[in-house]
């Protein structure tokens, strides 16, 4: 969230449960996510070509990989955005269930 929003602009994280998951969101005020390219910044080495990322040193791995652990935890990872910008990326993992 940091690397793709301006200098001084908020970052909210989030920590909650529900139906039992465990839920993390990040929301920063970056110029977000265009709906065309929702599913597909997930996809191995994607990345968005705006200026914002043109001006940002990467791979187009981070978020390839974050989903693949999640996947492999029974998890989803899913990004909300406006069109006026800013973004939330939500991850969820399922709780343990307690030992008796």
């Amino acid at each position: 969230a940091s690397k793709y929003s301006p200098e001084g602009s908020k970052i909210s994280i989030e920590i909650g449960r529900q139906d039992g998951e465990f839920a993390f969101s990040v929301s920063d005020e970056g110029a977000g996510v265009p709906a065309d390219q929702r599913e597909a910044i997930f996809d191995r080495r994607y990345r968005i070509d705006n200026d914002t990322t043109r001006a940002q040193v990467g791979a187009g791995l981070g978020l390839h990989i974050t989903k693949s652990i999640i996947d492999a935890h029974g998890g989803r990872v899913f990004v909300e955005s406006s069109n006026s910008g800013g973004a939330r990326f939500t991850f969820t993992v399922p709780s343990l269930k307690p030992r008796r």
